[in-house]
């Protein structure tokens, strides 16, 4: 049983360090108005629960889409909520790799630090 949990947690980081890699330096890339295509799908594996959000945007009059993967530490549904099928989110596309692209958490109207400004705890 420990062993498990031992797992879990190395998938878990494994893929929230894989996150933060893709997205480094991405606070300085342009940003562009994406679409949620479908409603997010919640699979569970090596690491624990993950959330995956498909999406749609527009950079330079070309259309692109996208797959944010997003470890999940005990329940997913709360995550899936903020991203139901059509809602518009705001996603960073890396400079010359416009196919490139991440949603950040911060750029998003209920991301965790707007929350926290909203009630004063920043």
């Amino acid at each position: 049983m420990g062993g498990l949990v031992i797992d879990i947690f190395i998938g878990y980081f494994v893929r929230a360090f894989s996150n933060w890699w893709k997205a480094r330096g991405s606070k300085q890339w342009s940003s562009t108005e994406a679409t949620v295509t479908a409603d997010p799908t919640e699979s569970n594996g090596y690491g624990g629960t993950k959330v995956e959000v498909v999406y749609s945007y527009r950079f330079q009059d070309e259309l692109y889409t996208g797959i944010h993967t997003e470890p999940c530490f005990g329940s997913a549904s709360e995550y899936m909520q903020r991203f139901p099928s059509g809602r518009r989110i705001l996603v960073r596309v890396k400079p010359g790799e416009p196919d490139v692209s991440v949603i950040r958490d911060d750029d998003q109207e209920d991301g965790i630090l707007k929350r926290l400004e909203r009630i004063g705890a920043l």
